[in-house]
């Protein structure tokens, strides 16, 4: 059960997350506390966005399908390495405060990632 609630959580954060970098304006992101969206050309945000959705689908579709269950593992591992990267980024613009959310997230998607071994 509590890899479940796990996944879910997941899903829901990096979904929204994703959703909102694919689809909203730079100024829009920007005013919602995202400034370093000023520092990256519009086509690798939309991208990120769009890598964070897929990330999200991929870890709870397989559980409610039985569909490629390995895809969950797979995805979750790709989007601990993104949190990764965000935190070396908000370590080097000294935003300390997000690298504990980097941290977090990566801790659930490590533990999906080891459950589903």
């Amino acid at each position: 059960m509590t890899i479940l609630i796990a996944k879910i959580v997941l899903a829901v954060l990096f979904g929204l997350a994703g959703t909102m970098k694919a689809t909203r304006s730079m100024e829009q992101l920007a005013g919602a506390g995202m400034n370093w969206v000023k520092e990256y050309p519009e086509n690798s945000v939309r991208l990120i966005g769009i890598l964070q959705l897929l990330g999200a689908l991929g870890v709870i579709l397989p559980t409610l399908t039985g569909f490629l269950p390995i895809t969950t593992m797979i995805c979750a591992a790709c989007l601990g390495v993104m949190m990764i990267f965000a935190a070396l980024h908000h370590y080097k613009h000294k935003e300390y405060k997000n690298i504990g959310i980097n941290a977090v997230l990566f801790l659930l998607c490590a533990f999906v990632v080891y459950n589903s071994l």
